[in-house]
């Protein structure tokens, strides 16, 4: 296992895609600073010290990044879980893949298991990017430069909402990696993955403003629940973190609901890939 894992942490380096994805990552995190400060300078140029304090500040930049990981990152996540597993398909190196495997089961806990450990990375660059953004943006702002909040207990629920960011990128991450293997090839993963997330986006707008039972079916799709899981950081301004609803104001599932909802997406999507590939022929 440890042999496949390292082989595949050798193809995710080497590929293109995965520089590519980091780069947007870090330059989408670089233009929401700088957009943010933009912001703060025409429409509050007399409160260099006011209202645009706490989007600019340095306590609010691992929320606020954190909060970029979960909504932007889930796009890429879908890109870059179905791309890995896709590409084998696209490149015909899928069949060298299984024979020179212990079996179809460790080669795809292998590729998971890999593509987490990028993702992790990928969430720490992003976390150092927003760092230094924000220090940069907080001296063109003229803010001051405080870290009285960088406490044990900041720091610490800082690194729980690190975790739960990764969690709720789980769900989408394996939703981009069974597409990808139910329609051989990195495409359907990535179109299909993408498209459902900003499909799930406009009918949970619209199931929202038809009230009655329509209106709680929200409660059991991902978006729901993953903006209950961000809810739990302290971004300010009542920022609307995670993919769905579009700003609005609605009653989310609580913590408990939403962890067990985003654990049996992420088992039905995990099943339904190792059953698929399992059962397929990609050796003959």
């Amino acid at each position: 296992m440890l042999r496949l894992i390292g082989a595949e942490l050798f193809k995710l380096r080497k590929r293109k895609i995965t520089w590519i994805l980091l780069a947007v990552l870090i330059g989408v995190i670089i233009l929401i600073n700088f957009l943010l400060l933009a912001i703060a300078e025409v429409n509050f140029p007399s409160e260099p010290h006011g209202r645009m304090q706490n989007l600019l500040g340095l306590p609010v930049t691992f929320p606020l990044t954190l909060s970029i990981l979960s909504s932007f990152g889930s796009v890429l996540a879908v890109v870059f879980l179905a791309s890995s597993m896709g590409s084998e398909f696209n490149w015909r190196t899928i069949r060298v893949a299984v024979v020179s495997s212990e079996s179809r089961f460790k080669l795809l806990g292998a590729k998971l298991i890999s593509a987490a450990i990028f993702i992790l990375i990928g969430m720490v660059l992003g976390l150092v990017t927003g760092l230094f953004i924000s220090i940069v943006t907080t001296f063109i702002g003229g803010y001051k430069f405080d870290f009285s909040f960088a406490s044990n207990s900041y720091l610490w629920e800082q690194f729980l909402q690190f975790w739960r960011t990764f969690y709720i990128l789980i769900p989408y991450m394996l939703l981009g990696f069974m597409f990808s293997i139910v329609g051989r090839s990195a495409m359907p993963g990535i179109s299909l993955g993408i498209g459902i997330i900003f499909l799930e986006s406009v009918l949970t707008a619209f199931m929202t403003l038809a009230g009655g039972w329509i209106a709680n079916i929200p409660d059991y799709l991902i978006a729901a629940n993953v903006r209950t899981i961000n809810s739990l950081s302290a971004l300010p301004q009542n920022f609307q973190t995670g993919p769905g609803f579009g700003g609005m104001s609605v009653d989310l599932p609580n913590v408990l609901h939403a962890t067990i909802t985003l654990a049996i997406y992420s088992g039905v999507f995990l099943v339904i890939a190792f059953y698929t590939f399992g059962k397929r022929d990609v050796t003959g």
